[in-house]
C-alpha cells in the first residue's frame, strides 16, 4: 500500500458522506505525513467534505506521523491507541475531536 491508495481511500469514505445527514465528526484536520522525501501535509475538512493535499491556517487538530505508520494504521496492523503509546503519532489541539476521526476515515 502507497500513500497515495491511502490518501484516495480517505477521499472516498469522505465523499461517501451524506452532506444532508447527521454526522459523527464536524472538523478541520492537518495531517503532516513524514516522507522520505520530506513532509506532505493533506487538509482533511469534514465540514466541507474535502480532503487535499496542503495546509490550512487554523485546524481543529494536526496529526503528524510517518507515512510507514500512517499505512500500518489504514491497514489496521497499528491500532491509533498503540502509535500513540509508542510516541509514532503526534495528535495537537481538541483529543476529543482527534479521537473520532478514526470512525470516520
Amino acid at each position: 500500500m502507497s500513500l497515495e491508495t491511502v490518501i484516495e481511500k480517505v477521499k472516498a469514505r469522505v465523499a461517501a458522506v451524506d452532506p444532508n445527514g447527521p454526522r459523527k465528526v464536524l472538523g478541520v484536520f492537518q495531517f503532516n505525513i513524514k516522507t522520505a522525501g520530506g513532509v506532505e501535509q493533506y487538509v482533511i475538512d469534514l465540514k466541507q467534505l474535502k480532503v487535499e493535499k496542503g495546509t490550512t491556517a487554523s485546524p481543529d487538530v494536526t496529526v503528524t506521523l510517518t507515512v510507514e505508520d500512517l499505512i500500518a494504521i489504514s491497514a489496521r496492523t497499528l491500532s491509533v491507541g498503540d502509535a500513540l503509546t509508542q510516541g509514532k503519532l503526534e495528535i495537537q489541539g481538541d483529543a476529543t475531536l482527534a479521537s473520532k476521526l478514526a470512525e470516520v476515515i
